[in-house]
């Protein structure tokens, strides 16, 4: 298998996220094509992708936006091809988005998902975020996510 390459995203990437993520999620979970691009190439977007050559192994999106005193993070989507699961890459690109976001100031991360995920759930609660709420109907009528938050200054 190439080796896997991690990079910040840029605009040429858009196409292949969203391909890569027609393919990881099931309807409600996925990104139409439109906001796709309005989340990868919005100015406060950190975007890491993870390149096994020529194919798109994997990416994150992380939008700073500013919540009271607090620059907060939300991880808008991290998705990794099922042809690299499981050998680390979704903490690799985690890894580097966090430290993406606290270089750019980023004091929290914040995130939903699905309350039935459950492989995300345990990544994220072992990757320090804390379960602080629900969200009713989140993606679709009955479709709940979790809410989750990360105080990147406790855990740095």
């Amino acid at each position: 298998m190439a080796d896997i390459v991690l990079r910040r995203g840029t605009p040429a990437d858009v196409l292949a996220m969203y391909e890569l993520d027609l393919l990881c999620f099931a309807e409600p979970f996925r990104f139409d094509m439109a906001s796709m691009r309005r989340f990868a190439l919005q100015r406060n977007a950190i975007v890491v992708v993870a390149s096994a050559g020529d194919r798109l192994a994997g990416f994150v999106i992380v939008h700073a936006t500013r919540r009271g005193a607090i620059l907060t993070g939300y991880i808008a989507t991290l998705d990794v091809h099922p042809d690299f699961r499981r050998q680390s890459l979704a903490t690799r690109l985690m890894d580097d988005a966090q430290q993406l976001a606290i270089e750019a100031g980023v004091g929290e991360l914040r995130l939903h998902v699905f309350v039935g995920n459950e492989s995300a759930i345990p990544f994220y609660e072992c990757r320090g975020f804390t379960r602080v709420g629900l969200a009713k109907s989140f993606y679709g009528d009955g479709v709940d996510a979790w809410v989750y938050v990360n105080n990147l200054r406790e855990s740095t």
